[in-house]
């Protein structure tokens, strides 16, 4: 019986922070300062939220019935707030930069800089100046920049900051970079005396940069009493756990997670991890399965359950902000078929429930089956669509957002210029005519998306602050890009499990802690310097990246105050990471952790419930077909010599795959464009002798006609410069491509073409009647040569079998009805040295060029193919739906019906693994 694996005296730890009804209370550092009167500034946002929470948790359970908001908040707010009361107090006028307005003023520096050589674009290269010109700021070494650059990188930097603060200066502006040594100024000259508490504690603050602790300082010399609390816990036990890989960690912690919920519903736990962003969609998986089975069903909502993420995604990302961005850029031009098929799918378009099918069914079978030159769709386009579609009548609420949509969209001039506010409410204006962000149906998530956007659009108006007038276009590009940063992050549910970054971990604490990722090639993650900083300048000021030995002692203690913020601690790692094999991180070293067997927590996973089978043998027939020509032709000998379970399912369930609209012309689309061509210059020339007297610009032109009748359908899809030129590329295609096919054709043998893309209706094959298309059909000199077109690879060899894998020529052959045949071959419309005609042929001067596998007698070879397609035929007429695909897994790797079929997919990846490993070892 193994040791209780979450063996703690989680009474004491109760006793700390929890009242008898499991609500968090405040740790008592904190509640006596804020008795006294004191600020409390927390090293981030979610250590202040925690504290308020608990703050008022501990007034309730107090029993008083209101009381004043605590004054917590993060150092963030704590000092744009001490700002903001300066300028209401008339001390200084300066406008305090956000985000969007610094980017805008280093964007404009770049723009203008005649010496800037790089391939990064301006938007880009603002990120990297501001991120840069933030940390110089955070270490105070703005001073220190001149003379201390070394390269061109660097120096460009230095011209650019001085530009930057140069600009800064004139137009009375103020980087955020910049607020703390702004502060620290006015402190200086008294001007922070009203706006500063007499006593300010300090929370979860892992170091302090310079430029914190110089205002800290000068806050001191105002008389301000400042104190750093800790609110640190004796563990009473720190585990520490080896697995064998990545996954196996993840899910020994999701077990022993669940273990303890099981038995201490009301504890709280932190779930800590470096890099939790590309880790997320992993460990929200593992998660589901594991502590919440329930949340796998497709209909539960994503943000329930016995866990959450304190970190968002970006904005952007959001479902409901990526279609808001697709409806503004679709109202300037056609968007990608994808992205329109998205939108009429998505719940944010013109949101009609009765309309939900009607929707699906035309994206389905009418909007990805349209036959575009390119698979962009504007709106005017779709409109159109839906006028003609047959699903109008039930698509009346879509049709009427869209009409109303595009009567917006036109009222915006190509070069019209405005401000940035007036763009805002013009796209507030577009994307309430597409019926977006109503409100009807949304959860509390959407709503706070929504809101959320509407602070995005507040920001976009905020770039006002130079007088500058800009076009729609660049409107929408700052307005995206304000998403793209901005991060979203639904209000926390206080789940019992919090998945949490080391960094958001300070300030908090926990009953458990569980420290994912703990091993020696993940945690601490490495720290690089800034590219356009100057090397000796971030190691004299000693910035993150530059000391190993600083950097380890960080990491150090950070791991050690995670270490003592909860009465139970486990830290994790995988002896074989992504990276390689690896050891426990050295930042453990000196925390006594007491190793555990993972067969401790592996035992809490329930153990299934086996069902004894039963098995039932399937005697049921299908159904007889109907005595009428079956569709398909010739594809259904071709699948059922396949795989008899996807002859079934392709030709009598009808199950296909959702065919999606290319760039261009696809491929069957090009093949059918070729033998277009030729059926109209065959229908004109006739005769090999004909072809050969005719003079080949006469051919030229011929050919060229013949082009522009097969283009023809095309040529009506063509609405814009892009289409036309993607069809005169296509007729230079066809022009190279034909032209040599014809000379080719010179050289063969004397030939009369019979037919041409000849339809023979109601054929019969054993017990099954089709129609099959005869690409072409010649007179020799010895008989009848049946040819059918290739632009793809073929071989002749695919039809010596009892399962052909291309069974079309023989099935030709087989109902030919000539007296005599001379030939049967592949008419290969290939660029190089595969194009010409290759097959059987009963003469060795046709021409043909035959394969060394081949028939000794052409005729009796017929009568084979006669048998062979009869016996498929029977078995597709019969219902025979085996499971039994001609060569595995070479003939599954493009079947559409896997999700149907009976073949383990495990199997099918290691037949495929094995078959590569071969080809590898061969080559």
């Amino acid at each position: 019986m193994p040791i209780e694996f979450w063996q703690a005296d989680f009474q004491r730890q109760r006793a700390y922070n929890r009242s008898m009804d499991g609500e968090d209370l405040l740790p008592l550092k904190i509640a006596q300062a804020l008795d006294r009167g004191a600020t409390v500034v927390t090293g981030n946002q979610r250590a202040a939220r925690t504290l308020r929470i608990a703050f008022d948790r501990r007034n309730r359970a107090l029993g008083l019935n209101s009381w004043q908001p605590p004054a917590v908040m993060a150092w963030d707010t704590w000092i744009t707030r001490l700002w903001r009361g300066l300028l209401l107090d008339g001390q200084t006028s300066k406008l305090l930069l956000n985000r969007s307005q610094e980017h805008a003023v280093w964007r404009r520096i770049l723009t203008a800089d005649a010496e800037l050589h790089s391939l990064q674009t301006p938007d880009t290269l603002a990120e990297m100046a501001a991120e840069a010109w933030s940390l110089l700021c955070s270490y105070n070494g703005q001073e220190r920049l001149r003379g201390s650059a070394v390269s061109a990188d660097t120096r460009a930097f230095h011209r650019w900051a001085l530009k930057f603060a140069q600009q800064c200066k004139a137009d009375g502006l103020l980087a955020r970079a910049q607020l703390e040594s702004a502060l620290r100024a006015a402190a200086s000259a008294g001007q922070l005396a009203a706006e500063t508490a007499t006593e300010i504690a300090l929370v979860g603050f892992d170091s302090l940069t310079p430029a914190q602790s110089s205002l800290l300082e000068g806050l001191r010399a105002t008389g301000v009493n400042i104190e750093e609390l800790s609110i640190s816990i004796a563990a009473d036990r720190k585990m520490l756990i080896a697995t064998a890989d990545e996954r196996e960690e993840l899910r020994t912690a999701a077990l022993g997670i669940r273990r303890l919920l099981e038995e201490r519903p009301h504890a709280s736990v932190a779930v800590i991890t470096s890099g939790l962003e590309k880790q997320r969609a992993e460990i929200d998986r593992t998660f589901r399965e594991i502590l919440a089975p329930e949340l796998e069903d497709i209909t539960a909502s994503p943000n329930s359950g016995p866990f959450e993420f304190s970190v968002g995604v970006m904005l952007a990302n959001t479902p409901l902000i990526t279609s808001a961005l697709d409806l503004l850029r679709w109202c300037t031009g056609a968007l990608p078929l994808e992205r329109v098929s998205r939108l009429l799918l998505s719940p944010y378009l013109a949101s009609i429930a009765t309309e939900n099918g009607a929707r699906a069914e035309f994206d389905a079978f009418e909007l990805r089956r349209a036959k575009l030159l390119r698979p962009e769709i504007s709106l005017e386009w779709l409109i159109s669509a839906l006028e003609g579609s047959r699903h109008k009548s039930k698509l009346t609420g879509l049709l009427g957002k869209l009409r109303t949509m595009l009567i917006a969209a036109k009222r915006l001039t190509k070069n019209e210029q405005r401000s940035h506010s007036e763009w805002a409410e013009t796209m507030r204006e577009l994307l309430s005519a597409a019926g977006w962000g109503s409100g009807q149906g949304e959860d509390s998530v959407e709503f706070q998306t929504r809101r959320k956007w509407d602070s995005v659009l507040d920001e976009l108006a905020t770039l006002d602050f130079d007088g500058q007038r800009v076009g729609f276009f660049e409107a929408l590009d700052a307005v995206s890009r304000i998403a793209q940063q901005t991060m979203f992050a639904p209000e926390s549910r206080e789940a019992p499990v919090q998945i949490i970054g080391p960094l958001e971990a300070a300030g908090s604490t926990f009953d458990a802690i569980w420290f994912l990722r703990s091993g020696e090639l993940s945690w601490p993650v490495p720290r690089s310097s800034n590219p356009l900083l100057p090397w000796p300048l971030q190691r004299d000021l000693a910035m993150p990246g530059t000391d190993a030995q600083l950097d380890a002692e960080q990491a150090r203690r950070i791991t050690k105050r995670i270490a003592e913020s909860a009465a139970t601690v486990v830290f994790s790692y995988a002896n074989e990471s992504a990276e390689g094999r690896q050891r426990q991180s050295s930042t453990m070293n000196g925390l006594d952790l007491e190793p555990v067997a993972i067969e401790e927590i592996a035992m809490a996973e329930a153990q299934p419930t086996f069902l004894e089978t039963e098995k039932v043998e399937d005697t049921g027939s299908l159904p007889q077909l109907p005595d009428q020509v079956i569709h398909g032709g010739a594809e259904i000998l071709k699948l059922q010599a396949a795989c008899g379970f996807r002859a079934f399912a392709e030709r009598r369930l009808w199950s296909t795959e959702l065919r999606t609209t290319e760039m261009g012309l696809d491929a069957a689309e090009r093949g059918t464009i070729v033998h277009l061509v030729l059926e109209e210059f065959w229908k004109v020339v006739k005769t090999q002798n004909a072809l050969k007297v005719m003079p080949s610009s006469e051919r030229a032109a011929l050919l060229d006609q013949c082009i522009s009748t097969a283009l023809e359908k095309s040529e009506k899809l063509s609405v814009t410069p892009w289409d036309a030129a993607y069809l005169d590329m296509q007729r230079e295609r066809l022009r190279n491509l034909l032209g040599p096919w014809l000379e080719l054709e010179l050289t063969r043998p004397p030939f009369t073409v019979k037919l041409s893309e000849k339809e023979l209706k109601d054929v019969q094959i054993g017990p099954l009647r089709l129609s099959v298309r005869v690409d072409r059909v010649d007179i020799g000199e010895s008989g009848e040569i049946i040819i059918d077109y290739k632009t793809g690879v073929a071989n002749p060899s695919e039809w010596l079998s009892d399962r052909p894998d291309a069974p079309q020529l023989p099935l030709y052959a087989v109902l030919s009805e000539a007296v005599q045949l001379e030939a049967v071959a592949f008419g290969q419309v290939r660029a190089g040295k595969d194009m010409g005609l290759q097959g059987f042929s009963i003469s060795e001067e046709s021409g043909i060029r035959m394969p060394r596998q081949r028939p000794a007698n052409l005729a009796e070879q017929v009568e084979e193919w006669r048998q062979v397609l009869t016996s498929l035929a029977e078995d597709f007429y019969n219902g025979d739906t085996r499971v039994r695909p001609k060569s595995f897994p070479t003939t599954c790797t493009y079947c559409t019906q896997r999700l149907l079929c009976r073949i383990d997919a495990a199997s099918f990846e290691e037949a495929m693994d094995d078959e590569e490993a071969t080809e590898a070892e061969s080559d």
